[in-house]
């Protein structure tokens, strides 16, 4: 039980829990464990795809779509600007001629996070079943985005 102290006289004996043994037995366990675990942990086997070579090459496939918001707010398929409904048409077109029903899809690093959703959801609606998201080089592939080749001006709406 517990030790008596000289001078104290105790009515009875002493409930306190010794820890001292305790101890001894969790740091006599974890010096078994850091010496146990270098030893359990083997190596495991990873199997690293062969090295490919890197294509420079910036066409984009006739069938592949790649759509895009630029940082003015505008929208492009394949590097040509578009209005965003005309982005929807032209991509329900090009999924029509595809088997697998998928678009890629980029932002500029400036595109509101709003424009971005739009692009999705219109991509969504002309019957993308899969949106992948691509990753352009550099600004200069955004240059659709400032050369403006036959995006009509949407016409100004009345104030209600």
């Amino acid at each position: 039980m517990g030790m008596k102290l000289k001078g104290t006289e105790s009515s009875g004996p002493n409930g306190d829990i010794n820890v001292t043994p305790l101890i001894d037995v969790v740091l006599v366990l974890l010096i078994i464990f850091m010496v146990l675990t270098p030893i359990i942990i083997e190596e495991m086997a990873v199997n690293l795809p062969q090295k490919t070579e890197k294509v420079e090459s910036d066409n984009i496939p006739e069938d592949q779509l790649l759509v895009a918001a630029c940082a003015d707010g505008s929208f492009t398929l394949n590097r040509k600007s578009l209005a965003l409904e005309e982005l929807t048409v032209e991509v329900r077109k090009g999924l029509r001629r595809k088997k697998a029903k998928s678009v890629f899809v980029d932002g500029h690093p400036d595109a509101g996070y709003g424009n971005m959703v739009q692009l999705m959801d219109a991509v969504r609606d002309a019957g993308a079943e899969k949106i992948g998201l691509a990753k352009l080089k550099t600004d200069t592939d955004f240059l659709a985005c400032t050369q403006r080749e036959a995006a009509p001006a949407a016409p100004p709406t009345a104030p209600q």
